[in-house]
């Protein structure tokens, strides 16, 4: 059996084989040159702080998954005092309990799972707003501004919730 000593990666501190030309954790350039090596260590700090910006985005984007759930605690608080058929109040405000609580437990499992949370979100947003355009057209319009930028914010959200996911894979990060 050949002795082979171990080493520790410059990048991230993993051992690794005499022989071995890359890092089995980071994929540093082991047998390469000073300046690709310095030029691998200057590429990963640069995504690395991209990955950073991305957070927080997506934790700009979770958080408004809070704010959804605060808008639609205000329609329920608005509709309780406005709705003129007091016998459909019951129905109205088991409703907006049941959205209010879906989206704070997305925002929620947003802390841990990003991607799935935000896309969920975004998908039961604009079901939301659909069903409430097929029952009623005028509420497309209604609060339009509103929507948009909470669309806009999730969207935004997702995008950088794939783009972390690519540099974490890039950066071999889990």
């Amino acid at each position: 059996m050949e002795n082979q000593t171990t080493n520790f990666c410059a990048c991230c501190s993993f051992k690794f084989n005499e022989n071995d030309l890359y890092c089995n954790s980071c994929g540093y350039p082991l047998q390469a040159t000073e300046e690709e090596q310095k030029k691998y260590i200057s590429n990963r700090s640069v995504k690395e702080i991209d990955l950073e910006d991305f957070h927080k985005n997506i934790k700009s984007a979770t958080n408004s998954l809070y704010w959804v759930a605060g808008v639609f605690t205000l329609g329920a608080l608005i509709t309780s005092f406005t709705l003129p058929n007091k016998e459909d109040l019951a129905a109205h405000l088991i409703i907006y309990v049941i959205l209010v609580s879906a989206f704070l437990a997305l925002a929620v499992w947003g802390k841990q799972k990003p991607l799935p949370a935000l896309i969920s979100g975004l998908a039961l947003f604009v079901i939301i707003q659909i069903a409430n355009a097929i029952i009623d057209p005028v509420t497309i319009f209604s609060g339009i501004i509103l929507k948009i930028i909470i669309i806009a914010y999730l969207v935004k959200g997702i995008k950088a919730a794939l783009e972390a996911d690519k540099i974490k894979k890039e950066l071999n990060i889990s």
